[in-house]
């Protein structure tokens, strides 16, 4: 069987008829949000008999008629149509193709059809049951769908397994062969009360059939007289009867009416209390929503922060790059300064140097000339060295100030370095500070997140046992209810018989219900004394016909009551007044000694409790009686007392005086007719029922106490949830601002490093300089040391040369002024020359220091501007979440507000039946009253009818003549039974009333045979079918295990899942849990599980289903919409394997899902609020 095709009409946004035709294989639905397409979902769900409008996402059934648009009016119905192929087998039906139809009208009417021919909903349900179709198919998966089946609770989980076992049927008929079991024992009770009553009623009934066959001779005499007497009597009981039915008709019909109401009333309360689930669970949902805001709008502040505390490093790194350029700028500057001031005074050397050297020419010639002897040549020569040793030491000075220059420079630059390097340190100590912070938060949050799924861990397995602890809470209290059920109606029957003085003659019950009217009689004995139950039966024996005796104040108080019995010919009565009866001679006090005999318990009088004033009734019925343990004590007391005494013993048997013993087996006592045994009764099941509800309400207590318990700690398992994943997530975050500032760490260490190497090259050349500057410093000492030589070598000549000197000295003075002047601007010339290329080098340093510090800069406003941007994201996603839970504070208001409105709705609601109630009960109490006066008017009509037909033949009456005077026929029929009264009192009837009775008694055993075999069946029946379904779950659930651990392993591609029953012991009403562990992770409840490998598990186990028992269809609502694209990979693959088994309709985001589907649906909205359908066969295309 397999769906073919789905039509459409009037259903939410579909408009117009639409039609959806499905072929083997996979089928995707596609289109953008808010198009409408899983509408098609609910249409399905709705044709195959979904009642819950929740189900369908609305508040309302007439919800899912189309209610109109701009441009379109609101249709009056709705209708999904369902055809189904190849159904004969599936579905045992004699033809392969159904079509399942549902229509809905706005006024609420709905219709079903199956192939066009009218149905019920229940024929749908129950043509569908086990085949994996219904309204709660496991195999429509649709939005939502994937967390129940992962977040139910265990018990609630079984119910898609109990689809696929396909014990659903049996389910519904152990439900009703239950109903069934229940109600035979109800029956079976009543009938045993009935049969306890009839039995207590027999055995006096026995006796007084054998005093009545003494009177047949008599009853012969006063027949012609007593048929007048009893004619009267049978009219006046038909009229008093038709008086009764009318007033419990009109009882009964009030009954009915306030009943209806009352059902109304409880109605409309449920429905409000359900409303009020829902809107608690929705204020909850966005209570949950609400926690989940505030906590990511903290983190994004916390973000912000963080951001912008980054914001701030940067920028003070800039600003301090920017300070380093413009210092290497002025630097620059200067060089190139110092550059073009260099190459000015290089010209105007080389120009100097030029005239000097054209100068020195002259003076040369003209020394030459002069110098034409040895002695001058020799002086001159020495003279020369001087002048060069000179010149060299005046070089020598001007390289001395030039290298102090550059060595300050030096200096200078090394200081800036130094400030730089001490920058860069301060801002990696400061990184390292905030890495080593973010580490140990890293640290203290996986701590956290270990100690969190510890608790999550134990608090799962506190939530497990106080699950099973309240399932035992819940069938202990069911089993109290049962019980006080059972009391209840015991005590309700008995009460009932005590108000209608059940078990009492005719006589005794008149004068108790004319009480009021005659002063002084005080109740029948059986009313005014008390027995421990250990003496009950003796005493009953004892008392015999005595119980029904009426204690009155006084003589006066008989008479009245006796005239009042003779107007009303309401029969006989035997009266004790106080004031005349008195106790005869005690037997017991001839035989001294008899309180010693062994297995005595005492007189009889003194086991009765009873009110002083009663005291004299129960000495003169009792005084005279002694109590035995055994009909052997008692035997042996009869003996020792000369039979002159009544003895009873505390099983019933008496020996009377004379000698005479009754004893035997008699049927179980019955409280129910028994008037003294009844009131002990109903005391005791007072006091039962009182224990009982006390252990009810402790029970009571005790579920709310561990439902609220139970509450509180799933609500704490699920935040403990939420704040393992949210742990987890500032994990992350904090990992990825780690390797943020480690990152941030390398840049600094490596321009610290470029900074050092530039320090070692500045120390390198300063090395160099002073080394230079120790050189020049040396050779200025060695010129000066050899020019004091030579100046000593020439004083010894200065006389032979005076005048030849002062010649040659004007010459070698000019010529050495030139020659210094030329030294000195040669060196200039020289000197100016290493500067202008130690500018030239120095100022390519600076250049490529500042690009290197541009491309640094470059980075760090690369970084700032991506952290602008994530500023602007984090402040637009924080004004989004303020106004989000802004929203979400106001419907949680309204929530509250709705929820207060409900909950008075609510209260008015129970008050308004609890009204309805008492008016129930009041015409309850009124009808039971009305039912038992009618039944007792009844039997006594019936008795009357039987007795006038036993004595005289027939029911046809007797015409009275008119002035009957009843009073003269009773005198003429007292004054025959005053004949009889040597015997007591005489029930005339008995020997009718004994075989009725023996019969009644006889018809309602055989009842109870007939009740205890349906029992027994029923219970066989209740068992087989236990076994059944026992035998099928397991066989499903053992299955559907082995194929989810297949699927898991293919979906996942490894891992394994435990499928086990939380309660093995119970496997009818065990829930089922899920353990799972993917690859890499360790094993755990899927409610752990990612929100991916959630879906992938439903998924798997929906599969495993699948494989167990196949169902027709499957129906999947966007359920990889979270899976990564490895997980929407394998699940494509599992998918297109799955597929050449089954059908599968997809309704999809995922473009992978696409391709994989042989025909496309796409769902488009032309118009606002109306869908419409286009289809593209993949294969054609």
């Amino acid at each position: 069987m397999h769906l073919k095709r789905l039509d459409l009409f009037g259903f939410k946004s579909f408009a117009e008829k639409s039609e959806l035709d499905f072929s083997a294989g996979i089928a995707a639905i596609v289109g953008p949000n808010g198009c409408g397409k899983s509408n098609i979902v609910d249409a399905v769900r709705w044709a195959l008999g979904e009642q819950s409008i929740k189900t369908l996402r609305g508040t309302r059934m007439e919800e899912v008629i189309f209610s109109g648009s701009e441009n379109r009016k609101p249709l009056n119905f709705a209708e999904v149509s369902l055809t189904f192929t190849d159904v004969a087998s599936d579905l045992n039906l004699d033809y392969d193709e159904m079509t399942v139809t549902r229509r809905l009208f706005r006024n609420g009417d709905s219709e079903y059809y199956i192939n066009k021919s009218p149905c019920r909903l229940k024929d749908i349900t129950e043509l569908f049951m086990d085949t994996g179709v219904g309204k709660d198919i496991y195999s429509v998966i649709g939005q939502g769908r994937v967390d129940e089946i992962i977040n139910s609770r265990p018990e609630e989980r079984r119910e898609i397994f109990e689809e696929a076992a396909g014990i659903l049927k049996y389910k519904m008929r152990k439900k009703e062969a239950g109903r069934r079991l229940e109600e035979t024992r109800e029956n079976l009770v009543r009938v045993q009360d009935l049969i306890f009553e009839l039995d207590t009623q027999l055995e006096p009934l026995r006796e007084q059939a054998e005093v009545t066959r003494r009177y047949r001779e008599l009853k012969k005499k006063i027949e012609t007289a007593e048929k007048k007497l009893r004619s009267f009597d049978l009219i006046s009981s038909q009229e008093q009867l038709a008086r009764v039915e009318k007033q419990l008709q009109s009882v009964r019909d009030a009954l009915f009416s306030s009943a209806a109401r009352s059902g109304l009333d409880e109605k409309e309360l449920q429905e409000r209390r359900l409303k009020l689930q829902e809107e608690q669970a929705a204020r909850k949902q966005k209570e949950n929503k609400l926690s989940l805001v505030s906590r990511s709008l903290e983190q994004k502040e916390n973000e912000k922060i963080l951001l912008g505390e980054r914001e701030e490093r940067y920028r003070e790194q800039i600003e301090q790059n920017k300070q380093r350029v413009k210092q290497l700028e002025l630097l620059m500057k200067e060089l190139s300064s110092q550059k073009e001031k260099t190459e000015e005074e290089l010209v105007i050397k080389k120009e100097q140097l030029n005239d000097l050297e054209k100068e020195r020419h002259q003076i040369e010639d003209h020394l030459a000339r002069l110098e034409a002897g040895t002695l001058p040549g020799e002086v001159e020569r020495q003279q020369e060295k001087i002048y060069l040793i000179g010149a060299r030491r005046q070089a020598a000075l001007s390289a001395v100030d030039e290298v102090k220059r550059q060595l300050e420079r030096m200096h200078h630059q090394k200081i800036a370095l130094q400030e730089e390097e001490s920058a860069l340190q301060k801002t990696l100590a400061d990184l390292e500070e905030s890495a080593s912070t973010l580490s140990a938060k890293i640290e203290e949050h996986s701590k956290g997140l270990s100690r969190n799924e510890i608790k999550e861990n134990q608090l799962s397995a506190r939530i497990e046992k106080k699950e099973k602890k309240l399932n035992s809470l819940y069938e202990e209290k069911r089993s109290k209810r049962e019980e006080l059920s059972g009391i209840g109606s015991r005590l309700s029957l008995l009460e009932e018989q005590d108000a209608a003085l059940s078990g009492y003659y005719r006589g005794v019950k008149e004068v108790m219900q004319a009480r009021s009217s005659i002063p002084g009689i005080l109740g029948p004995v059986a009313e005014l004394i008390s027995v421990d139950e250990d003496h009950l039966q003796a005493v009953e024996a004892a008392l015999g016909n005595g119980m029904q005796y009426l204690v009155a104040e006084t003589e006066k108080s008989v008479h009245k009551a006796i005239h009042y019995l003779k107007e009303k010919k309401g029969g006989w009565a035997t009266f004790l007044p106080l004031d005349v009866i008195h106790r005869a001679a005690d037997p017991l006090d001839r035989f001294p000694g008899w309180q010693d005999l062994a297995g005595v318990v005492g007189r009889a009088s003194e086991l009765v409790k009873t009110e002083a004033l009663h005291r004299p009734a129960v000495d003169y019925l009792l005084a005279s009686t002694l109590v035995c343990c055994t009909l052997e004590d008692a035997s042996k007391a009869s003996r020792f007392l000369k039979q002159s005494c009544r003895i009873v013993t505390l099983d019933g048997e008496v020996i009377s005086p004379g000698g005479v013993i009754r004893g035997g087996s008699l049927p179980r006592r019955n409280t129910a007719g028994m008037p003294l045994g009844r009131r002990k009764d109903i005391e005791s099941l007072n006091n039962k029922q009182l224990t009982v509800n006390r252990e009810l309400s402790k029970i009571n207590s005790d579920i709310n106490t561990l439902d609220h318990s139970l509450s509180a700690e799933k609500e704490q398992f699920a935040e403990i949830v939420s704040q393992r994943q949210e742990i987890a997530t500032k994990i992350e975050d904090f990992q990825k601002e780690r390797a943020s500032l480690e990152r941030e760490q390398k840049a600094v260490n490596d321009r610290l490093q470029v900074t050092s190497k530039q320090y070692g090259d500045y120390d390198r050349e300063e090395s160099e300089l002073e080394e230079r500057l120790q050189n020049l410093q040396r050779e200025i000492c060695e010129a000066d040391k050899e020019v004091k030589e030579l100046e000593n070598a020439l004083l010894g000549t200065r006389e032979q040369y005076r005048q030849y000197l002062e010649q040659k000295n004007t010459l070698e003075q000019s010529k050495t002024e030139v020659l210094v002047k030329l030294s000195s601007c040669s060196e200039q010339r020289d000197m100016l020359e290493n500067k202008l290329e130690e500018i030239k080098i120095n100022t390519g340093k600076p250049a490529d220091e500042i690009k290197e510090i541009g491309l640094e800069n470059d980075k760090h406003e690369e970084i700032l501007f991506r952290n602008l941007s994530d500023q602007k994201n984090i402040e637009t996603e924080i004004n989004n979440l303020t106004e989000e839970k802004a929203a979400l504070i106001e419907e949680v208001e309204k929530r509250n507000h709705r929820l207060n409105e409900l909950e008075a709705e609510i209260r008015d609601l129970e008050e308004e039946r609890r009204r309805s109630q008492n008016r129930v009960d009041r015409q309850e109490k009124r009808e039971k009253h009305f039912s038992v006066e009618q039944t007792r008017l009844q039997t006594e009509l019936n008795y009357q009818e039987m007795r006038f037909k036993e004595l005289f033949k027939t029911l046809e009456t007797v015409p009275l003549e008119d002035g009957f005077n009843p009073d003269e026929g009773r005198q003429m029929v007292e004054s025959l039974k005053e004949d009889l009264e040597v015997l007591g009192e005489v029930n005339l009837g008995a020997i009718e009333e004994l075989e009725r009775l023996e019969e009644r008694i006889n018809f309602l055993k055989e009842q109870k045979e007939d009740l205890q075999k349906g029992e027994a069946s029923l219970k066989k029946v209740l068992g087989e079918i236990d076994r059944r379904m026992e035998h099928y779950f397991q066989q499903a659930f053992e299955q559907v295990r082995e194929n989810l651990g297949e699927t898991f392993q293919e979906l996942f591609e490894g891992g394994q899942v435990i499928l086990k029953l939380t309660d093995p012991d119970n496997i009818l009403e065990s829930g089922i849990d899920i353990v799972a562990q993917p690859p890499g992770k360790k094993l755990q409840n899927i409610t752990l599980l990612s929100a991916g490998e959630k879906v992938l598990t439903a998924i798997a186990l929906v599969f495993a289903i699948l494989r167990f028992k196949p169902a027709p269809f499957y129906l999947l609502d966007e359920v990889e919409s979270t899976l990564d694209d490895a997980n929407l990979s394998r699940f494509t693959k599992f998918l297109k394997q799955s597929a050449e088994r089954a059908q599968f309709v997809l309704i999809t985001h995922r473009k992978r899902t696409m391709e994989e589907a042989g025909v496309l649906y796409g769902v488009t909205m032309p118009e606002p609020g109306v869908s419409r359908l286009v289809s593209l066969k993949l294969e054609d295309n």
